[in-house]
């Protein structure tokens, strides 16, 4: 297991685009688990903070990966909110115990 890809993601909405964008972000998690290399994708939203939302997520490999973030369902997801987020920040990690 130690040799799959592990990412954590997070989005910031913009205040008053929570609902916006969370209601974008779950449309992502379906036909990503159908992809080939997804092994695990989770959506979460901070607790006491409902513009922050988190992926963690892993992958087979980061040609896996690179191909989920080119995939037509992750581009319209967000095209379609850009202006409702204020940041993106992703981090692919390797495991090491």
């Amino acid at each position: 297991m130690s040799d799959l890809l592990t990412v954590v993601a997070w989005i910031r909405a913009t205040p008053g685009a929570e609902d916006t964008v969370r209601e974008a972000l779950a449309t992502i998690v379906p036909p990503t688990l159908q992809e080939e290399g997804c092994i695990e994708y989770k959506l979460h939203v901070v607790n006491n903070d409902p513009g922050l939302f988190y992926f963690v997520e892993l992958w087979r490999s980061e040609e896996d990966l690179d191909i989920h973030l080119a995939s037509d369902h992750v581009r319209e997801a967000i095209a379609g909110v850009d202006d409702s987020i204020e940041g993106i920040d992703i981090q692919r990690m390797t495991r090491i115990a």
